[in-house]
């Protein structure tokens, strides 16, 4: 039952343990499994490493948690969510392209972003997720410094690793570049009054305000031992070069990294083709913005140049594969980057094939959709690609310090034992390798054991600390009350007749 205290310790935190199992994964980019081992967690991180037997023998007075016929593995990590931990799907919004996509959530009140923040952060914990990237996300109250505290403070209370990207936006806001005006002028009248009656900032208003809340936020979390803040630009269309040189001045100074979304849609290759002539990956570039220190999401619409210059920079790019397929934005070329060297990681977006937090599926679409027709095209990622995705990529391009993705000495102790039944029952033949198999057939559910900087938070489908059925309770309550909003931005008709306007508008770019 959700909220009561583990049976097989009667303790969340553990002090000199050793966790074994039947398998155990140390590094998964070598994708090498060793039988009966398992590690010496001390305190939040990992003091050593080796056979169940030999630490049981060198540490004798450690408690020791035998996990069984599980996989132990390094923490997945969801290198691109924001924190929606009720579906849209359940807020009442369809799939459709994108950028209506976005436009239609006018439909609805806005959501209490501690709410379902915390919601989201423990259904990843659930599936196996000790980490996370929490990309730009705005929920439009005007006060957006109090939506970054109270999902910062969603993370932090629930246990979950975070990289908190504060987002910045000043174009775009309703169609991209370079035709916000006419857009707009096109508008019947009563619709342009009421997107001026809501037109409260996403973010901060302008390029100091933003600077300051970034440094008022490094001030109260930047010792923190499980928050990494870094910035969230929205991406190349929705902000400006001075914008984005100012965040980049202040990320280099204060050593932060840059998380961006770049080039996911058709409709916004579209505008970059027309905003930047020598190709935004080029534009970021040279605007200092791209580095080991950089991640884009999503990056379906690039060309040779580009992963040529992604490769040269060490730029980490996520890829979110079911909701590019939601979104009918395409299919990133993975196999591309990953061949030219580029760190490719993996993020749900929120929203899954499957609709769900359930990254072990995700991964597993990632792969079929990076295998290729071509007898002799470029092979698919290696079963090491793949757990690298979710785990030491993942970690680099949540920049998180090394070893974190890792079960290695001196790395944290970010753990999860996946159940192996479903993969090997009722049959597994002898010569099908076990990576290969869990890979194939895993799934979040799987997850059994979930351990965050020495503290257990998930096992035996319990949860340690948190108390499941009150977190749901207060998501589905701002849910609900988002459904009947006293005061719309829109109302329905002004929200259909914003969505035909911008559906013809992007139907004609694409024919131009």
């Amino acid at each position: 039952m959700s909220g009561h205290a583990l049976r097989t310790t009667g303790i969340s935190r553990l002090t000199a343990t050793i966790i074994s199992a039947d398998w155990c994964l140390t590094d998964p980019q070598g994708a090498a499994l060793l039988a009966d081992h398992g590690v010496l967690v001390e305190g939040d991180s990992l003091r050593a490493i080796g056979p169940t037997d030999t630490l049981k023998a060198t540490h004798p007075d450690a408690i020791a948690l035998d996990l069984g016929a599980r996989l132990l593995m390094p923490g997945l990590v969801n290198a691109h969510q924001h924190g929606r931990g009720i579906s849209q799907i359940q807020l009442g919004h369809l799939d459709t392209y994108l950028e209506l996509w976005i436009a239609g959530r006018r439909r609805r009140g806005l959501l209490d972003a501690y709410a379902v923040t915390r919601l989201a952060a423990l259904r990843m914990l659930q599936n196996g997720v000790t980490a996370c990237v929490h990309a730009n996300y705005s929920y439009g109250t005007g006060d957006y410094e109090a939506e970054a505290r109270a999902q910062i403070g969603a993370y932090v209370e629930l246990g979950l690793r975070v990289t908190f990207c504060v987002g910045a936006q000043d174009r775009g806001l309703l169609v991209y570049g370079p035709c916000e005006a006419c857009f707009q002028q096109g508008l019947s009248a009563d619709v342009r009054a009421a997107l001026d009656r809501s037109g409260t900032p996403a973010y901060a208003a302008d390029i100091p305000d933003t600077i300051a809340l970034m440094d008022r936020l490094l001030r109260d979390y930047g010792g923190h031992p499980r928050v990494t803040l870094a910035w969230g630009p929205a991406g190349p269309q929705w902000v400006s070069e001075k914008l984005l040189s100012a965040i980049v001045a202040h990320a280099k100074t204060n050593r932060l990294g840059l998380h961006m979304h770049a080039l996911e849609s058709p409709a916004q290759a579209d505008a970059c083709r027309r905003l930047f002539p020598q190709g935004a990956i080029r534009w970021l570039d040279g605007l200092g913005a791209l580095g080991p220190a950089t991640t884009l999401a999503h990056a379906v619409w690039i060309g040779d140049d580009d992963v040529a210059i992604l490769a040269q920079t060490g730029t980490n790019v996520v890829r979110a594969p079911g909701c590019n397929l939601r979104m009918r934005n395409g299919i990133q070329p993975t196999s591309r980057l990953v061949a030219a060297g580029v760190k490719v990681a993996l993020g749900s977006d929120n929203a899954t094939l499957q609709d769900d937090e359930d990254l072990l599926s995700e991964l597993r679409l990632m792969d079929v959709l990076a295998r290729g027709a071509e007898w002799n095209g470029r092979p698919p990622p290696s079963p090491g690609d793949l757990l690298a995705a979710v785990t030491t990529h993942a970690a680099r391009a949540a920049f998180l310090p090394e070893p974190a993705g890792r079960i290695a000495v001196g790395a944290p102790a970010d753990l999860i034992a996946i159940d192996l039944r479903r993969t090997m029952e009722p049959v597994l033949h002898p010569d099908m390798a076990l990576l290969p198999a869990v890979l194939a057939r895993a799934r979040g559910e799987d997850v059994g054991f979930v351990m965050v900087g020495g503290v257990i938070h998930y096992h035996h489908g319990n949860f340690a600390k948190a108390n499941e059925s009150e977190i749901v309770a207060a998501a589905v309550d701002s849910a609900v009350a988002a459904s009947h909003p006293v005061r719309p931005s829109l109302d329905p008709a002004q929200t259909e007749a914003l969505i035909d306007a911008m559906s013809a508008h992007y139907r004609r770019r694409a024919s131009a």
